[in-house]
């Protein structure tokens, strides 16, 4: 199986010293091992890796967020003319974002559902989904 591409960004992020909550999810995750050889065994360390793939999948969505809108925010401080088409380029792009997030979000949610987990009224917290931006 080929490696998830926010890795790379992981990667990049953090030799360039970038700090985000998301980034430290990312980064310290870990397999999760469970004991036995037995088939129910392997049931849940699928389970559990999977589910560890939804939260991989906002916590990467939710840092690329976080990059996009720095990204705008120093290009709306430069102010300069020449600097609007770029800003509309990456507002569009921070937008496309938010939607990824929100399904990302959703997706999360319906799968913790799946698996017993019923209580989920604190992942909005957890994973705050900034407001779109315009241009």
């Amino acid at each position: 199986m080929s490696e998830p591409t926010w890795k790379k960004l992981v990667e990049q992020l953090k030799r360039k010293g970038h700090e985000s909550p998301y980034l430290d999810r990312l980064r310290d995750r870990v397999p999760t091992h469970l004991g036995g050889n037995d088939l129910a065994a392997e049931i849940l360390r699928e389970m559990a890796s999977s589910l560890g793939r939804s939260e991989d999948k906002i916590n990467a969505a939710l840092l690329e967020l976080e990059v996009l809108g720095l990204a705008i925010d120093e290009l709306v401080a430069a102010g300069a003319e020449r600097n609007q088409v770029e800003i509309r380029v990456r507002v569009a792009a921070f937008n496309e974002g938010c939607a990824r997030a929100e399904l990302a979000l959703w997706e999360l949610r319906v799968h913790r559902e799946a698996l017993g987990f019923l209580r989920n009224d604190d992942l909005a917290t957890l994973y705050p989904i900034p407001p779109r931006r315009r241009a």
